[in-house]
């Protein structure tokens, strides 16, 4: 494989932190050449540590820098106007979650790629932990049967959780039902150095094609597990034979099907290995009475801990891409899905608990508030490209 020259924009965010050592521990793949983020401070600091140029301006990064790869890791408003920057320089992107904070926005990072011939992956992490590997496989091996009920409770939820829901439904979503509600906190900061004074809590329904169905309650307080929010989840999911209870598998054994159907549960064993004085996983195996379901960790040669994974697997999604002219593993589409859901989810709960039926063919309530807010607070429409890539955004 040869080795791709990348560059992060934002490595002040809390993702650009989460990404720079795993781009240094993925060497033989890519040479992280420079840093850039709009303080200066930040961008020199990171710069120093990983032996890359700092930047302050993405036009100064272009125009001195050959870059294979972007990675990008700014505030959610700013997405649309740097990954479309960066694919009229025909550099392919992989951008942070979610892909836009609005459609159109979103749309507009789509067209630019495909118009700029570049590729556009959006770094979903969520699918990709070792866990929710795991219980794909589990899954597709018909352990459970057929899935008809997720239930993803004080998780991360969001364009996130929209993602699970719809990756282990199975289907494609059909509409969505959302019950909002805002109630006042003290004044905090969580641990992602956001500020809050509110509590924004929904619950969200969503009906698959397939006749799945899934239930999500989420708040950006829990997100943060702040006030005590969401310190122990509850994911659930249901199919025609057996449950998946975390990681807990529950299937019921042949013999006690006409008298009782209780579940006996199987927990997955992890096996690991060190590598580089890292302990690295290297399968993930549950032991049935008559099968046994193993995933394998293709990265096992990394010196990668269980958390650094998943972002491995994004930075490799786009770097496949790009060297074999294929498309990501996940891609603009998929993150433009997700994110459609979410706001389907909380547009419902602006109409009183209307059902909002997929796909969106209109501008939301959400999403032209979004637009309306961008505008006053940045003082440019939210599709002015070239004044979005000078804006400051501050992490709120």
């Amino acid at each position: 494989m040869s080795k791709l020259n990348i560059a992060l924009v934002g490595a002040g965010r809390r993702g650009g932190g989460a990404h720079l050592p795993v781009i240094a521990k993925l060497k033989d793949v890519y040479n992280l050449v420079a840093i850039c983020d709009i303080d200066e401070e930040t961008a020199t600091r990171y710069a120093k540590e990983y032996g890359a140029t700092p930047y302050t301006n993405v036009r100064d990064l272009i125009a001195q820098e050959e870059l294979d790869v972007v990675d990008i890791t700014v505030p959610g408003v700013a997405h649309h106007a740097i990954a479309c920057f960066m694919a009229d320089a025909g550099v392919h992107i992989l951008c942070e979650t979610p892909i836009a904070v609005t459609l159109p926005t979103a749309d507009l990072m789509i067209e630019s790629a495909k118009v700029n011939n570049v590729t556009l992956e959006i770094a979903e992490n969520y699918y990709r932990a070792p866990r929710e590997r795991f219980l794909s496989e589990v899954i597709e091996a018909d352990v459970i049967g057929e899935v008809a009920r997720i239930y993803r409770i004080f998780y991360e939820g969001g364009y996130h959780g929209m993602s699970m829901l719809r990756l282990r439904a199975g289907g494609e979503p059909k509409s969505a039902l959302g019950i909002t509600q805002t109630t006042p906190v003290i004044p905090i900061i969580d641990r992602m150095k956001r500020h809050h004074t509110s509590e924004r809590w929904s619950l969200g329904f969503i009906e698959f094609d397939n006749n799945a169905t899934a239930l999500m309650v989420y708040s950006n307080v829990i997100h943060a597990r702040s006030l005590g929010r969401g310190q122990t989840g509850i994911s659930q999911i249901d199919g025609s034979k057996g449950t998946i209870v975390g990681e807990d598998i529950y299937v019921t054994p042949a013999d006690e099907l006409q008298s009782g159907a209780k579940g006996v549960a199987y927990r997955p064993k992890r096996t690991t290995i060190d590598v580089d004085g890292t302990k690295v996983i290297e399968n993930i195996s549950l032991e049935l009475p008559d099968q046994i379901v193993t995933w394998e960790n293709p990265l096992k040669n990394y010196p990668l801990s269980e958390g650094q994974i998943a972002v491995a697997d994004e930075l490799l999604s786009i770097a496949t891409a790009v060297l074999n002219d294929s498309e990501p593993e996940y891609g603009a589409a998929l993150g433009r899905q997700d994110q459609e859901m979410n706001i389907a989810m909380g547009e419902s709960g602006k109409r009183s608990k209307e059902t909002i039926a997929f796909p969106l063919t209109e501008l939301t309530e959400t999403e032209r508030g979004t637009h309306e807010s961008y505008q006053q607070q940045y003082g440019h429409p939210i599709e002015d490209i070239e004044a979005g890539i000078d804006t400051f955004f501050p992490r709120r």
